[in-house]
């Protein structure tokens, strides 16, 4: 296996072709090399590598599903392969292999990582009989269940300290504090329009409004705003393509055209348009070399999400179809993403790739109409993808580093002078807990950034994730809109709501400096949304603060006299305070 045309942990892709051609005995002999090498590399305390072999199962693992899809052993009877890839013909070895891998990363990070409780929720779906026995009572279960107890971040890694450079970097947030704007209305639905100047940080100023009546465009959530030279270009799946003038602060519009091929026709175009009903929300855009690709999102045909890829030519103003279909097809398609909404996407540094990470399988929507693949429960995805500009081809990423649990709705951003894709927040349906079974709607304020500059080494996977460690955060909500200061290179996120029909938030947070690797101090008194954090615990809540408050700058809040006693001598240091 391992030679001048296949080297493990430097394989970009996660199906090879030696993969593929592997059977599954084969198979599962390399797997369990691969644990034995995790193995090996935790007790030699090399944190980082033995994770990346640990990565390396789930990826022979999930080649046994390519493998069926390739060469079609039995129909699929699902679109999404966690749905059905649990109901294979087991192989005892392989089940348990591929179960004690799973289990070995959250045991080899030692860290409350949103990864590691991936593995964890993977690890905890109950196993084929054969090796229930025997990973029942492993004492690695009885960890993985007091993991799954962890909020994302928990309370309890305020005060953690970086233990793996290569895994976790320093950050903090900082709220910034801007003088509200006007009420636009009663709601519950918006169409106007704000700015605020990020160096005077006012006030919010209204912009004229979006133009166009609620009879044409219909009523509207999920809509983005993708920005060319000096246009703030809006997609909303019509012919019609609106924009603004960032410096005549003026609304216009363009016409497009398309004209659909015998495929896009299989591919199930009707009339003219790939979008019915003219709608369209939660797709994902970017630009690329004066094209805007968009992926994603539902329409009025399908509440569950498509995985339909279109780009338009900015210069000639025609459509094209690159990949997927209008409606969701019976059979998967893994050659390319599942259909899906409000997935995360940001371009390369060199503009050769776009990324889409992760989305929402909108399952329970789709229920309530009567779509295909509907359930109960909606579906987030766990995938990393990436199309390559050139060749017009899908690749599946893989998730390199210490990298976020599935979720949708997070805020993201890329920035180019970090050359780091930074991921917020967002929520996933359902989570499992370790005792209760599962959380509904499980909410996220953790900070995840992936590394896309060129790595120097030769054995390096790139892109690689790092979880941000930072004590000072927003509050745990979902459609947070982030986005990146080309002049200051400064990240700043606006955050919004906690669940549909429940509380909207509007306050705005920065990175401070552009970078992470931050002195966090002052952090551990910022405001956490509406509250306080405790200095020394990091809990949030209406706490007590020092009484010298004339003369501390960041005054630290307690929670009660027992963090006040324990927290006072670093307080005194940090803050200069001269109460006795």
């Amino acid at each position: 296996m391992v030679g001048p045309e296949c080297r493990l942990l430097s394989i970009s892709a996660v199906a090879s072709k030696s993969y593929l051609e592997l059977g599954p005995f084969r198979r599962t002999n390399l797997i369990g090399c691969c644990l034995g090498m995790a193995k090996c590399l935790r007790r030699a305390n090399h944190i980082e590598l033995a994770l990346a072999w640990c990565e390396e199962i789930n990826s022979l693992h999930r080649v046994g599903y390519w493998q069926v899809y390739l060469r079609r052993f039995f129909p699929l009877c699902q679109f999404v392969h966690p749905d059905w890839r649990d109901w294979m013909l087991d192989i005892p070895e392989l089940s348990f292999l591929v179960s004690s891998g799973f289990a070995s990363h959250p045991r080899s990070l030692h860290l409350w990582t949103t990864r590691a409780r991936q593995r964890c929720d993977a690890g905890m779906q109950p196993p084929p009989p054969s090796t229930w026995p025997v990973i029942s009572g492993s004492p690695i279960r009885r960890l993985m269940c007091k993991l799954l107890e962890s909020r994302h971040p928990d309370p309890r890694t305020a005060n953690v300290a970086v233990s793996v450079p290569a895994l976790q970097v320093r950050g903090s947030w900082t709220r910034l504090n801007v003088k509200p704007g006007v009420q636009s209305g009663p709601g519950s639905y918006y169409r106007d329009l704000w700015t605020l100047d990020l160096v005077k940080l006012n006030e919010w100023r209204r912009l004229p409004d979006y133009p166009i009546p609620f009879g044409k465009s219909g009523i509207f959530l999920g809509w983005n705003f993708v920005v060319h030279t000096d246009i703030a270009l809006l997609f909303v799946r019509r012919p019609s393509i609106d924009f603004f003038d960032l410096k005549a602060e003026t609304w216009g519009c363009f016409e497009t055209t398309y004209a659909p091929t015998p495929e896009d026709l299989a591919a199930g175009v009707i009339g003219g348009w790939p979008y019915p009903g003219m709608s369209c929300m939660d797709a994902t855009m970017q630009i690329v070399n004066n094209t805007l690709y968009v992926f994603g999102g539902s329409h009025s045909k399908t509440r569950l999400g498509c995985n339909l890829f279109m780009a338009l030519d900015l210069s000639t103003r025609r459509w094209r179809r690159l990949s997927g279909t209008v409606h969701v097809t019976e059979d998967g398609d893994y050659s390319c993403p599942g259909p899906r909404k409000s997935a995360a996407s940001w371009v390369s540094p060199d503009r050769a790739r776009i990324y889409v990470l992760f989305g929402n399988c909108d399952r329970d929507a789709a229920h309530f109409h009567n779509e295909r693949h509907a359930s109960d429960t909606a579906f987030a995805h766990t995938d990393f993808w990436s199309w390559n500009v050139k060749h017009e081809i899908w690749r599946q990423e893989r998730m390199a580093g210490n990298p976020p649990c599935a979720r949708t709705e997070m805020g993201y951003a890329y920035n180019e002078k970090l050359q780091q894709a930074v991921v917020f927040g967002g929520y996933a349906y359902l989570v499992m807990n370790g005792r209760e079974g599962q959380f509904p709607y499980t909410y996220f304020a953790d900070t995840f950034v992936c590394d896309m500059a060129p790595t120097s080494d030769a054995n390096g996977i790139e892109p690689k994730w790092r979880q941000v460690v930072t004590p000072g955060i927003p509050t745990y909500r979902c459609q947070a809109h982030m986005q990146c200061d080309p002049a200051k290179h400064r990240t700043e996120v606006i955050l919004t709501r906690t669940k549909l029909g429940s509380r909207s938030f509007s306050d705005l947070w920065e990175v401070p400096g552009g970078h992470f690797e931050v002195d966090a101090a002052d952090s551990r008194v910022a405001r956490a949304g509406p509250w306080q954090r405790c200095f020394t615990c990091a809990a949030a809540g209406p706490w007590k603060k020092c009484g010298r408050s004339g003369v501390v700058k960041g005054v630290p809040f307690s929670v009660a006299w027992a963090c006040l006693r324990q927290g006072w001598k670093e307080h005194k240091q940090l803050h200069k305070c001269c109460k006795p």
